[in-house]
């Protein structure tokens, strides 16, 4: 069931990811392969959104569809979720090369090195 507060809620979304990359109706019509009528709809309240034109949404906004969904109030909040973590594993799963995957994942290990380090280096200092 969508609700008005969902509508509302999916429309100030759509919209705050539109100014984040500085997109009009047009710009983002024109990324999702949508018809600019079909946002200006959505955004103006004139239509729920169908789970077509979100997987449109999520692919222009290269995010997860499921990040949209939950948007759109078609999904639950994930409150045990980091939105960032389902950013990374959509960008993971997008890269074809087993090279860059390689690169990807040596550089997740780098990170983890650096904050273990980092721990290690806050917890003698307190010692």
């Amino acid at each position: 069931m969508f609700l008005v507060g969902q509508s509302l809620r999916f429309v100030e979304w759509l919209q705050s990811e539109m100014n984040k990359r500085g997109w009009s109706q047009s710009d983002c019509a024109r990324a999702a392969d949508l018809n600019r009528a079909v946002i200006n709809k959505l955004l103006n309240g004139k239509s729920r959104p169908q789970p077509p034109t979100l997987a449109a949404i999520a692919r222009a906004f290269k995010m997860p569809i499921e990040t949209v969904y939950r948007a759109a109030g078609l999904l639950p909040s994930n409150v045990d979720s980091d939105e960032s973590l389902e950013e990374v594993i959509h960008a993971f799963k997008s890269i074809q090369s087993p090279q860059r995957r390689a690169t990807a994942v040596m550089l997740l290990k780098a990170l983890v090195a650096e904050e273990e380090n980092e721990r290690r280096a806050d917890d003698n200092a307190k010692t």
